[in-house]
């Protein structure tokens, strides 16, 4: 479910990290395909690996994100999810290569934070006109909110006519509230993003980026590309990426 190599901008180098969307392999079920656009444990150190090459390489990042959160569920945290999602905020954090995040469609929960949000600093934050940015989806947070009224399936329990009338109006409320912050443009007058930009604007963003991080090295190291941690992580991966 996640994507990440080195590829070439305006003929630099950039480390890319992607969410794939769609129904994906779950490899401890191979017969029950889970859905794309979460984080899963797997990913989870993939990319946190990768991005920490990248950092030692001096190669800078380029964040695509259409996200809808971690893996959750008792067998999620059983299996050490949060560990890993920590271990990737930490990695994100102590980065000193520039990274450049793109909101493709979809940036919700504690993935958007955990793949270089706003919040851990990258260099430009760009949205496109499909973006929806929420740190809780407004269905999310209306359940959240009245979880005290409803049932496990998150039906509301009383019967009392009015009473319920009241809770879906609320709720109703609550999930129109969020559905207008999620505007891109909203996001933009509220400082959440840099810049939106036209899909077929994109390339030339990152094209200016990316020249921009190779102009300005600051004070990161950069390394020749035939002595790169990148080479090791393709011998022991027998270049899957």
């Amino acid at each position: 479910e996640m994507i990440c190599g080195v590829g070439r901008v305006g003929g630099l180098y950039a480390g890319f990290i992607i969410n794939r969307q769609g129904l994906v392999r779950d490899p401890e079920h191979p017969e029950r395909p889970r859905p794309g656009g979460t984080l899963y444990r797997d990913g989870i150190a993939k990319i946190s690996t990768f991005s920490r090459a990248c950092n030692s390489d001096g190669i800078p990042l380029i964040w695509l994100q259409d996200i809808s959160g971690f893996d959750i569920g008792a067998e999620a945290e059983r299996r050490g999810l949060l560990a890993y999602g920590s271990n990737l905020i930490y990695t994100n954090s102590t980065n000193t290569v520039p990274m450049f995040t793109v909101l493709l469609r979809k940036c919700s929960g504690a993935g958007y934070y955990a793949m270089a949000g706003m919040p851990y600093d990258p260099v430009v934050q760009l949205s496109t006109c499909i973006s929806r940015l929420s740190v809780m989806e407004g269905r999310t947070l209306a359940i959240a909110t009245y979880n005290t009224k409803l049932d496990d399936d998150f039906e509301i329990v009383t019967q009392d006519p009015a009473q319920r009338a009241a809770i879906e109006q609320g709720m109703r409320a609550v999930e129109r509230r969020i559905e207008q912050d999620m505007d891109p443009y909203v996001a933009a007058r509220q400082l959440d993003t840099d810049e939106i930009v036209e899909l077929g604007e994109l390339r030339d963003y990152l094209r200016a980026l990316v020249e921009m991080s190779y102009q300005s090295p600051g004070y990161r190291r950069m390394k020749n590309p035939r002595i790169w941690t990148m080479h090791d992580l393709e011998a022991l991966t027998g270049g899957v990426r």
